[in-house]
């Protein structure tokens, strides 16, 4: 399992990027925040399509800026990202 990787390799803080921000990139967010993880999540590193309820940057606004960001996840700055890869 995944998790066991990290832990073995003493990591705690996943930067996670991809498609289907309202599926995919959720889920993993939540999961890896209720398994103690820091999740971490680089602005414009995600997206998704149109769905019957919202356009894809309104998925994509809800879930950067409202629904992760300081609860599950430190949405920042591809900047600042790039800067904690590099320590």
């Amino acid at each position: 399992m995944g998790l066991d990787y990290l832990r073995e390799k003493g990591k705690d803080t996943v930067i996670i990027v991809g498609l289907q921000t309202d599926y995919c990139i959720d889920a993993t967010v939540k999961c890896g925040f209720e398994h103690g993880l820091k999740m971490i999540v680089p602005a414009n590193t995600n997206s998704t399509i149109d769905n019957k309820y919202m356009t894809a940057e309104n998925s994509y606004r809800y879930y950067n800026e409202f629904m992760w960001n300081g609860r599950y996840a430190e949405c920042i700055s591809f900047e600042k990202t790039l800067e904690l890869i590099n320590r």
